[in-house]
């Protein structure tokens, strides 16, 4: 009797251990599988708002790109009816066409004549501009030349070129965004995640 009530224990406890690691193993699987889940759930999360904030951004971009493009046909335009092409008359044009700065180049891409609310910025798009794909454009005047360039400062500038119309050259105008706008104003991943 001794020996059956031994047995009869030894039994029950490892009856009792099989039906804890039978639970065990249960809740380890539900708790993995909501996690799986949950984890899904998350990264499908990120991935349509990483692709509305790619969309925002390139719809951002180019709106700004074609609004330079019009300010540089408006300007190519103007230039075109003026009597002269002074540093007056582009100051004039700069604040009509909302730009930051106007450029007009010769057949040889040299500066004829410009203005800018900031030379340096003004340097550094002459810089890009004097590139022979630019300067091609002058070849075609119905065509016209965009780009979005990101300074190292985290700030960027959106060029148009074209031809003119009076006389062989190109007309460029930019706008500039600083970096604190770019980086407060556009979408990112980071301001996603800011809070989680």
């Amino acid at each position: 009797m001794r020996i059956k009530n031994c047995y009869y224990h030894i039994l029950t406890a490892l009856l009792g251990i099989l039906v804890i690691t039978v639970a065990s193993t249960y809740l380890f699987k539900t708790q993995k599988s909501e996690a799986e889940n949950q984890l899904v759930k998350i990264v499908n999360y990120v991935k349509v708002q990483c692709s509305t904030y790619t969309k925002y951004n390139e719809a951002s971009e180019s709106k700004s790109l074609l609004r330079t493009i019009e300010s540089c046909r408006q300007l190519q335009t103007n230039i075109q009816n003026a009597n002269s092409v002074d540093e007056a008359f582009l100051k004039d044009n700069l604040s009509t066409l909302w730009m930051d700065g106007i450029l007009v180049l010769d057949e040889n891409g040299n500066m004829e004549s410009s203005y800018s609310t900031d030379d340096a910025i003004l340097k550094e798009v002459y810089k890009y501009i004097s590139k022979d794909i630019i300067l091609d454009y002058m070849d075609y005047p119905e065509r016209t030349y965009s780009q979005r360039i990101d300074l190292k400062d985290g700030s960027h500038l959106d060029v148009a070129a074209c031809a003119r119309r009076d006389a062989p050259g190109i007309v460029v105008s930019y706008y500039y965004t600083s970096a604190y706008f770019a980086q407060n104003y556009n979408l990112t991943l980071q301001n996603l995640f800011e809070g989680i």
